[in-house]
């Protein structure tokens, strides 16, 4: 099985205890122990404001899982925040995809600047050159 890199993003209800957002927490850290993947991260952001009222609400607790995992697993974890009662929103995303664009835009980047850099190259030396040649008709 072929494991990947996922990033796990929810929002809980502010009016969670900490002890809601912990549940939270190690139900999806659970499922991917479980499945034999590894948390890379666990990044709680707190509570912030959100960028619509979501279920009456204008803040929300939020939490970034980043974990490498294999399967169909994201399904169950998807089905957990989907179920339960704090979670307001969430979203499971590959970071394998955007890892693969961002490296294809760097490369990209890179070569352009290459072309550019040797662009200004050959125009410094035509100046070069140009000015020699003034040089020896005086």
């Amino acid at each position: 099985m072929i494991n990947r890199n996922y990033e796990i993003g929810f929002v809980i209800d502010p009016e969670a205890t900490e002890e809601d957002v912990k549940k939270v927490i190690d139900s999806v850290v659970e499922i991917v122990k479980k499945a034999g993947g590894n948390i890379e991260n666990v990044d709680e952001w707190g509570r912030r404001r959100l960028a619509y009222p979501i279920h009456g609400h204008n803040e929300g607790i939020y939490t970034f899982i980043t974990a490498d995992v294999g399967g169909t697993v994201f399904i169950d974890i998807e089905r957990r925040l989907k179920l339960s009662e704090k979670v307001m929103r969430f979203i499971v995303y590959r970071l394998d995809d955007k890892m693969k664009k961002a490296n294809r835009l760097t490369k990209k980047w890179k070569r352009l600047e290459r072309l550019s850099k040797r662009s200004m190259e050959d125009d410094t030396v035509n100046v070069e050159i140009s000015d020699e040649k003034e040089g020896d008709h005086e």
